[in-house]
């Protein structure tokens, strides 16, 4: 369950410092807030009917039962809670199985803090559509299906010349109120210079993540304002 529009995560893992990693990871996103952590199928049936989190990042290795019966498990006894499956078995037969009894995605082992970060923030954008509108019509699922689609990391997703700590810079300014500001103002708030802000603003709107509106005065050429679109 949500508290302040923070989605609340539980991490289960049979390795105690990786599990330690991943929850140490979450407590720090903004969007994010860590539930609980468990080690085996007992302890998370468990603790998932008292915390009732939004989300599971479920290992399917457990010293009990796997992950995959966890899964089971929730879904027989209806417990409202997503899932994103790590293995690190790449055997097509598991990874068949989870996406019947409905995960949300799948992260393999060995994968970095970058890959999963992507994941959550695929998570993120999908719940917070999911909840932008009462009365849902085709292009409110066409949405959700998109956000649900596979998509590559965020180092693939970036182009030659965007550096990915500046990139995020200049979108958490975007995020805090979400005017549209012109391409010099984002150069004075982050730092950077004009040509650079305006090269990553072109990039975020190519990549459909922010949108540009011009604005027409009584002389000369339309000025460019550019914001975040709502769904990131």
């Amino acid at each position: 369950m949500t508290t302040q529009g923070r989605l609340r995560v539980m991490v289960v893992d049979d390795d105690f410092m990786i599990a330690k990693m991943h929850s140490s990871y979450i407590e720090k996103l903004p969007d994010y807030e860590l539930a609980g952590v468990a080690h085996s199928y007992e302890q998370t049936i468990a603790q998932v009917k008292e915390l009732q989190p939004d989300l599971l990042l479920l290992d399917v290795y457990l010293p009990d039962q796997s992950g995959i019966e966890v899964l089971r498990t929730i879904r027989m006894e209806k417990i409202p809670c997503d899932i994103i499956l790590i293995t690190a078995a790449k055997e097509l037969t598991v990874i068949e199985e989870a996406f019947r009894l409905g995960i949300f995605d799948y992260l393999i082992k060995p994968f970095d803090l970058d890959h999963l970060k992507d994941t959550l923030e695929k998570y993120r954008r999908f719940k917070r559509h999911l909840q932008s509108s009462a009365q849902p019509d085709q292009n409110f699922v066409e949405g959700l299906k998109k956000l649900r689609a596979a998509h590559s990391s965020p180092a693939q997703q970036v182009q030659k010349g965007i550096d990915t700590r500046t990139l995020e810079r200049i979108k958490g300014i975007m995020r805090q109120d979400n005017e549209y500001r012109t391409a010099e103002q984002f150069a004075l708030l982050t730092g950077v210079s004009r040509s650079t802000a305006r090269a990553y603003l072109d990039f975020l709107v190519t990549r459909g993540d922010a949108e540009e509106f011009l604005q027409y005065g009584a002389v000369g050429r339309p000025q460019r304002l550019f914001r975040i679109k709502s769904d990131f």
